[in-house]
This record gives C-alpha cells, sequence and structure tokens, in this order.
C-alpha cells in the first residue's frame, strides 16, 4: 500500500469521526428540541386548564384574567425556545449531511485509487508472465 493509499485511509478514519460526532449533535438537538415542543404544549395546556377552572366556577373569572398574561409569557418564552432549538436541529443536520458527504467522497476516491493499483499490480503480473515465457522460448532446450 503506498502512501497515497494510506493518506486517504486516514482521512476517511477522520470523515467517519467527523460522521460520529455529527451524530452525537443530532441527537443532542433533537431531544432539545422535541423538550422543547413539550414546554409548549404544557404552557397552551396549562392555559386551557386555567381557563376551563375559571369557566367551570373553580377560580374567580378575575384571578384568569391576572394569571392570563403570565401564561401567556410561558407560551410565547416556549416557542421562542422551540424556534432556538429548531434552528440548532437545521444546523446539525447540515452539518451531518456534510460530514456523510465528504465521507463518501473520499471512500470513492480510495475505491478508485485501490482499483488502479489492482489494475497495476495486475498488469505487472501479466508483464512479467509475459517476460517468463519470452525466455522459456528463447533459451535452448
Amino acid at each position: 500500500m503506498n502512501s497515497r493509499t494510506r493518506a486517504l485511509r486516514s482521512l476517511i478514519r477522520l470523515h467517519k469521526t467527523k460522521v460520529d460526532q455529527a451524530k452525537a449533535i443530532m441527537a443532542e438537538a433533537l431531544a432539545r428540541e422535541h423538550a422543547a415542543r413539550s414546554q409548549v404544549e404544557s404552557s397552551q395546556a396549562a392555559i386551557e386548564t386555567e381557563r376551563l377552572e375559571a369557566m367551570s366556577g373553580h377560580a374567580s373569572l378575575n384571578d384568569f384574567r391576572q394569571w392570563l398574561p403570565y401564561g401567556q409569557e410561558a407560551v410565547e418564552r416556549a416557542r421562542s425556545a422551540l424556534h432556538a432549538a429548531s434552528r440548532a436541529s437545521d444546523q446539525a443536520r447540515q452539518t451531518l449531511m456534510q460530514a456523510n458527504a465528504d465521507l463518501k467522497a473520499a471512500t470513492s476516491i480510495l475505491d478508485r485509487r485501490v482499483e488502479e493499483e489492482k489494475e497495476i499490480r495486475t498488469r505487472r503480473e501479466l508483464a512479467e508472465i509475459d517476460d517468463l515465457s519470452r525466455r522459456v522460448r528463447m533459451s535452448p532446450g
């Protein structure tokens, strides 16, 4: 194996490491996005629960009116966090796609290089066989 092939194999190992890291980052980003989405749903559910309590008479409408801005603010904070988490997930997805593309390109180059080396070896072997065959024909026997 020549130095170019060794270098390509090292590059592929590096790209595999980058893919693994990108996958881990993507998994974390998706988990944060899922948690943020759950928080939005929870905040919205809290508003609905408080509204139903006020409508059923278990809490006063005045208390609900006073609390509602805080509930809405919690929903907006949760939506903002979800938006940021979604952006992070998108970025992680792009990074993973690029890492996979880089790995695929390096692997493709190595595959071509290995095939070229195989063809060179085959040609050398055939040349040696031809040379031996000529020698055998030329030697007095």
